[in-house]
């Protein structure tokens, strides 16, 4: 494969090098946040001084060696873009994703066409050209308007730490419409090579679908064998580190498979390894239980992925064009901008979304990079035969408008987030998310703890099977049957997503429930009320949490007797106080005394848990991630200390 044959003692040199580069990058690219820049700016400005157009430091040469870094950086980027697509959270933006997308696509590509077909027949500079080649002209641009760069909006994004409705509108918006601009350019590319041939190759489109389902399917395989890795126990960055690589094997794989298609079947297979990524990751944010371990992967690793990613883009970019045709490249990007302004704001007409939406739609879709070159690439080679000034020139002209997009596109996008007051917000994307709790048996007991749970804005669903009586459920409490327990009825209830179950059926049915649920959806928070002691063994092989009634009742009388105080405090008596285990998320914490959390005044700590163990803790004990803490206090400064502790 190509990236072993490139691979060199030369490359290692480069790449130590590039990374000595990439620290210096990392603090001076800082600097730029400071003056009002988005950081991504200042990285690409630091690419471009240590590049070919200027300092030459990162030559043509070690740029062509280090070409891999491009492909490992954009496996995480599409990770990190399918990360974005929490389903649960963009629901309600839905409507407005999908009229966004289809005019971000369509109406951009439409209105591109028509203006750069105006441009072309009245600038005097493409007078000698045939007005057959002006209109493939217009059409292959117009194609590559539409393609845009979601890495930079997620670097924006994550630099600002915005969240709102249009900023997951936009990355919704910007995902999916990569799935529409590999196939719109594959349409329009083989209209023009079937127009020019005299024959219209149709099966060309047929297999640019097969390779998009194709790749499709191959991320929810990448998402199913990435879920299970995320279940190994190893050091987090060891882990992480590999999962990068993870990302960067599907290139391999499809550079792969395009070199055996072409030996097998004399034709290229091309699927599409940005797609792959994006959809696993699509695929481990909704479908399994690792949506927070991959959060935290996303966040941790994104500020070092982004750093390498765009200060080698910032080397690759040769200012030397730009500056010698930076007129007409400066027409394109115009027409560009108009072109996508007048998308974004028809996409806001048809999803009726806000005014400001509708005139700042365009900001997240300006940025373009490693598509739209890639495309621009491929336009060279196919059109060889086309006069060569003709292809060089278009080339240099989009080329150069895509370098002023790199500059610029970062800075609209930041001021419109700063306008609609969607940065700087404390993430809430695990906070806000209510936990679920699914309880089984229909019965007055599963009721009233399901009101409970749903007073304490749980999401509550009681499960009954077609064999129960029917029971009145209260208002907010859901419900749903089932006629078995197995993984098709479960999968119909959205087992998976959910947090906690209860269980108060049989003792047979309990063990069903626990048995699928141990070796089919991993280790969940189960509790199970036991009608027979002789059955706790079994229950306890499941690592279930286990409750006979007899037994529960006569250790609570014994807790009032001894701590009637802090029995009517876990019963729930004492209003506005309670208990409440808090697993510690946030890696600012993560390593701190726990003398120094400074805890609010009516907060007190009662244990830590780490490893399935209590542990004895004292003022110099240090809290670690993922250990669970409980605490007792008033709900409201338990809800402060929530947010400190999942941010």
């Amino acid at each position: 494969m190509e990236f072993f044959n490139n691979f060199s003692s030369d490359s290692i040199i480069f790449l130590i090098t590039y990374f000595i580069i990439c620290i210096s990058s990392f603090h001076l690219g800082g600097y730029f946040k400071k003056i009002g820049l988005p950081t991504v700016t200042g990285l690409i400005v630091v690419g471009v001084l240590v590049g070919p157009s200027s300092l030459n430091i990162i030559d043509k040469f070690a740029i062509n060696n280090l070409k891999f870094l491009f492909d490992l950086s954009l496996g995480f980027i599409a990770f990190a873009a399918g990360s974005e697509l929490f389903f649960k959270e963009i629901q309600d933006s839905f409507k407005s994703i999908k009229w966004n997308t289809l005019s971000s696509i369509f109406i951009t590509f439409l209105i591109g066409f028509c203006l750069v077909g105006f441009a072309l027949v009245t600038i005097p500079y493409f007078e000698d050209v045939s007005p057959t080649i002006k209109f493939y002209i217009s059409l292959l641009s117009a194609s590559i308007f539409v393609a845009r760069s979601p890495a930079s909006a997620i670097a924006v994004i994550n630099d600002l730490k915005a969240k709102g409705k249009f900023t997951s509108t936009s990355m919704g918006v910007l995902c999916l419409s990569d799935f529409g601009v590999i196939l719109l350019f594959a349409i329009v590319f083989s209209l023009i090579k079937s127009i020019d041939s005299g024959t219209f190759q149709f099966y060309n489109i047929i297999i640019i679908i097969f390779e998009i389902i194709f790749s499709i399917g191959l991320g929810i395989v990448y998402g199913i064998f990435i879920n299970n890795y995320l279940s190994i126990s190893i050091k987090k960055y060891v882990k992480y580190f590999l999962l990068i690589l993870i990302g960067f094997s599907s290139f391999l794989f499809v550079s792969f498979i395009r070199e055996i298609s072409i030996t097998l079947i004399g034709k290229e297979i091309i699927f599409e390894p940005l797609l792959i990524c994006m959809v696993a990751g699509i695929y481990i944010i909704n479908r399994t239980d690792k949506r927070l371990e991959f959060l935290d992967f996303v966040q941790v690793s994104g500020k070092y992925i982004y750093v390498i990613f765009f200060t080698l883009v910032g080397a690759s970019l040769d200012i030397l064009l730009l500056l010698d045709i930076f007129e007409l490249a400066l027409l394109f990007f115009v027409l560009r901008l108009i072109s996508l302004f007048i998308s974004a704001y028809i996409g806001g007409v048809l999803a009726k979304d806000d005014f400001n939406y509708k005139i700042l739609g365009w900001t997240p879709h300006i940025t373009q990079a490693g598509v739209s070159l890639g495309l621009i690439q491929i336009f060279q080679q196919e059109f060889n035969y086309w006069p060569n000034e003709i292809i060089n020139q278009i080339s240099l002209i989009l080329v150069s408008s895509i370098i002023i997009s790199q500059f610029l596109g970062p800075t609209f996008f930041k001021w419109a987030l700063n306008y609609l007051k969607e940065t700087n917000k404390r993430e809430k994307i695990i906070l806000s998310e209510k936990k679920r709790v699914l309880i089984f048996g229909l019965e007055p007991q599963s009721i009233s703890i399901a009101l409970i749970l749903k007073s304490r804005s749980y999401i509550v669903d009681i499960i009954s099977f077609e064999n129960q009586p029917s029971i009145k459920i209260p208002k907010g409490i859901g419900h749903q049957r089932i006629n078995d327990v197995d993984k098709y009825n479960f999968d119909s209830i959205d087992y998976l997503n959910s947090d906690s179950v209860i269980c108060f059926c049989s003792d047979n049915v309990n063990e069903e429930i626990c048995d699928l649920s141990f070796s089919t959806y991993g280790n969940k928070n189960v509790i199970v009320r036991i009608n027979d002691h002789l059955k706790a063994d079994i229950f306890l092989n499941y690592k279930v949490k286990i409750i006979h009634p007899s037994d529960a009742i006569v250790n609570l009388i014994d807790q009032y007797v001894k701590s009637p105080q802090g029995t009517a405090l876990f019963l729930g008596e004492e209003k506005d106080k309670e208990i409440r285990d808090l697993r510690l998320l946030n890696n600012k914490i993560s390593g701190s005394l726990l003398r120094d959390l400074k805890l609010p005044q009516d907060v007190l700590m009662l244990s830590i848990k780490r490893n399935d163990e209590i542990i004895l803790s004292h003022g110099y004990t240090r809290l670690l991630k993922d250990d669970i803490i409980t605490f007792i206090g008033s709900v409201n400064s338990l809800d402060k200390l929530t947010l400190r502790f999942d941010s």
